[in-house]
């Protein structure tokens, strides 16, 4: 993502997001913010016109931080199958920090926001199918699985079925469902030689 912000920026955009998952979308004010922030209404609109290109940029902002996340996992952790497994880690332990009635509400609220989110959601197709392509090269994955429609496959099913409205129909709790979720897929596509390798990772993260 291009997007680059100055330190009061990334302050205010970090603290927006807190207030609107504490409080909801609809209760968020410029008002509030600055009054938590300690400045003034008129210093945050002058990096945000409006509190509806506030919420945008908060919505961004939140996406670039999961984007950094991805390519920190990718420069640090060679092992592809440990790249797909510390990702969905990560993004699952984000989501929970974004109740799901907070999230239903935004979807509301700014439909044109949820569309920004799902949007980057299916960006990530590639990311995901290079991690899988580099675990079938290295000999991690099945062989037979013609990664590029996995990849495909993977991100509409999370874009698709990872809704507010679906959470809430289930009562189900974001973090635990999505490494559930990954955990059902990493077994149907890494070989033996792969499933040793996240075996190994997990029993060390449990000791």
């Amino acid at each position: 993502m291009s997007n680059t912000y100055s330190q009061q920026e990334a302050h205010i955009l970090e603290e927006g997001f807190n207030a609107i998952m504490r409080t909801g979308v609809k209760s968020f004010t410029v008002e509030s913010l600055a009054g938590r922030l300690g400045m003034s209404k008129k210093t945050i609109y002058k990096y945000f016109p409006s509190k509806e290109k506030l919420v945008r940029k908060i919505a961004m902002f939140m996406t670039s931080q999961v984007e950094q996340m991805f390519n920190r996992i990718r420069d640090n952790e060679k092992n592809p199958a440990l790249q797909f497994i510390k990702v969905m880690e990560h993004i699952a332990k984000f989501a929970s920090r974004a109740p799901v009635q907070r999230m239903a509400q935004l979807k509301t609220a700014y439909p044109e926001v949820w569309k920004d989110i799902e949007r980057f959601r299916l960006k990530r197709q590639d990311d995901f199918y290079q991690i899988l392509k580099s675990a079938q090269e290295q000999g991690l994955a099945r062989k037979d699985l013609d990664m590029k429609k996995v990849a495909t496959v993977f991100i509409n099913m999370v874009n698709n079925t990872f809704q507010p409205e679906f959470f809430l129909a289930n009562d189900l709790a974001v973090g635990e469902t999505i490494n559930g979720f990954v955990t059902i897929i990493s077994r149907g596509l890494f070989n033996e030689k792969g499933m040793k390798a996240i075996n190994k990772y997990q029993g060390r993260k449990k000791n």
